[in-house]
């Protein structure tokens, strides 16, 4: 089984969102608060029906509804008695592999595409006989923005009508996230339920006998004894003696108590970058039979090092899984190939890089993966050859605009000219806003060759910006020529001939560049740079 696609309405960020799914593996990418938390979130409670840990209909809140939707509810009830109200569906689009007989009995058109397939819904919407005491209570003018949840019903169903428990559901979805906002506070009781995940039916049970094996010997110890002897002799407004002795109920289990230990020391005694990938590690391990497996953010606290380790176990490890993976990091988007990318745009479009060439694929591959990121994530870039030119760039557009590129939205990047193209094929795919400077290197028309489908107009969010003068063939040439050289050896603090002042600055880029990002003298910015600022 396979999740092909997901629907989702009225959830937390998304109003209306859909989104396709590869059957192996899938790096969601957004910045902060495009909805990727919330994707994996949705998918987990369709498949699973829980919510952070816990049976939906124990953990339904309020703020899972779509904000707006509230909001314009509780604003137009007063005048529209017949307003729409607020509700979540989520819908997940199923692939039945060998058209196993379990998920085929899910499959139906019950959906919003009408589609027949396998699938899994989930309604959260007002219960009909509470719908006008719902108005009633919006309708007040002192009732906050907030809906009455104890008013809604959750129903479960397939695609063929049947409704679902936890029980009839044929496969196995584990989501594993250990951010700190959600281990904060309660690592020994996260690794112990991992643990517990991985033990067989019949490991759990001699671990369960033999703690209650040892909570019994509790009370006999001598100390404990000695203690309980004298409590006995307290009087109290009962008939009953006080002791001390361990809790034997079933609620006391083992996983309250007892947790693992790195070489003789406590688990949380550990580095937090240990304890991260241990838990995953173990996580992993115990997910091998879950058909879904969902990772949010599993390069918290990892160095690039154990990061890369953790995902050659994750590929290894997951290899028969369809595998959903959020993530800030480059590397793991590198790392896990581009062609698996679902980027999320902050009005919730979702793109994707299907199309790459396997050269780029396999450059992508190997880079760390911070400035393809980067780009990614952009709103709009201008890609450089090296740190001189970007320098030079800061300076530019400070000069204009009296702030720095990132401070007005632009991100500047540093990836050699060879590697531009590299970069433009996903920008043309993600219809990304990208200025590429470059130096003409005294050949205007191979340059125009080499660019050409970029310059003909073809992608109108690229732009390859450049000199035509062939005599100056490079940024430093370029920068002499729209100022004096007694202008630049003051900058520089030389006496220089131009010639020599040329060779100078060729052998000192970046230096000469900072020196001209931090002048306090004016000086002129070349045309080809400052078309694109």
């Amino acid at each position: 089984m396979r999740v092909k696609a997901v629907n989702i309405e009225g959830f937390k960020k998304f109003d209306k969102f859909y989104i396709d799914l590869k059957s192996e593996i899938n790096v969601i990418v957004g910045d902060n608060e495009t909805g990727k938390s919330t994707i994996l979130d949705a998918i987990n409670l369709v498949l699973t029906g829980k919510y952070n840990g816990r049976l939906i209909q124990n953990a339904l809140d309020p703020y899972m509804f779509n904000y707006n939707q509230v909001k314009n509810f509780f604003k137009n009830i007063q005048d529209q008695n017949n307003y729409p109200v607020p509700k979540i569906l989520i819908e997940a689009y199923l692939e039945s592999i060998n058209e196993n007989p379990e998920v085929e009995r899910l499959r139906g058109n019950n959906n919003q595409r009408n589609e027949d397939c396998p699938g899994l819904k989930m309604n959260i919407e007002v219960d009909s006989d509470c719908l006008e005491l719902l108005k009633e209570y919006a309708q007040d003018e002192t009732s906050p923005f907030v809906l009455p949840t104890e008013l809604f019903k959750i129903s479960w169903k397939a695609f063929s009508n049947e409704t679902i428990n936890s029980r009839k559901i044929p496969f196995k979805t584990t989501k594993i996230d250990h951010s700190s906002r959600r281990l904060q506070g309660k690592p020994y009781k996260y690794l112990s339920q991992m643990v517990d995940d991985i033990l067989t039916d019949s490991q759990r049970r001699n671990l369960s006998i033999e703690y209650k094996r040892l909570q019994h010997e509790f009370s006999k110890q001598p100390g404990v004894k000695a203690i309980n002897d004298v409590l006995e002799k307290q009087e109290l407004i009962s008939s009953k003696k006080l002791t001390i002795d361990v809790d034997m109920s079933s609620h006391a289990s083992w996983e309250s108590a007892v947790t693992a230990h790195l070489s003789d020391l406590p688990f949380t005694c550990a580095g937090q970058g240990e304890q991260c990938r241990i838990q995953l590690r173990i996580a992993i391990a115990g997910a091998e039979e879950s058909n879904v497996l969902l990772l949010e953010e599993l390069e918290n606290h990892l160095s690039h090092s154990k990061l890369n380790m953790l995902m050659d176990d994750l590929k290894k490890a997951c290899s028969n899984q369809q595998v959903i993976i959020s993530t800030h990091s480059g590397f793991v988007l590198n790392k896990l190939g581009l062609d698996n990318l679902k980027l999320i745009s902050f009005d919730s479009h979702t793109f994707s890089l299907d199309n790459l060439s396997k050269n780029t694929k396999n450059y992508f591959l190997k880079l760390p993966g911070y400035d393809t990121l980067r780009l990614v994530l952009s709103k709009k870039c201008i890609l450089v050859e090296g740190p001189s030119d970007e320098l030079i760039v800061q300076r530019a557009y400070k000069n204009k605009y009296d702030k720095l590129p990132l401070e007005g939205g632009v991100d500047v990047i540093c990836v050699g000219s060879l590697a531009f193209k590299r970069f433009l094929e996903i920008a043309a795919q993600l219809n990304l806003n990208v200025c590429v400077l470059t130096d003409n290197d005294g050949n205007v028309a191979e340059l125009e060759k080499k660019y050409s489908e970029f310059i003909s107009k073809k992608y109108p969010n690229i732009y390859i910006s450049y000199s035509k003068n062939e005599s100056c063939e490079s940024l430093e040439s370029q920068l002499i020529a729209h100022n004096s050289y007694e202008l630049l050896n003051k900058i520089f603090q030389k006496n220089y001939s131009q010639e020599k002042l040329l060779q100078y600055m060729q052998k000192n880029k970046t230096d000469c560049a900072l020196m001209m990002f931090e002048s306090k003298i004016d000086w002129t910015v070349p045309e080809y740079i400052s078309h694109v600022i």
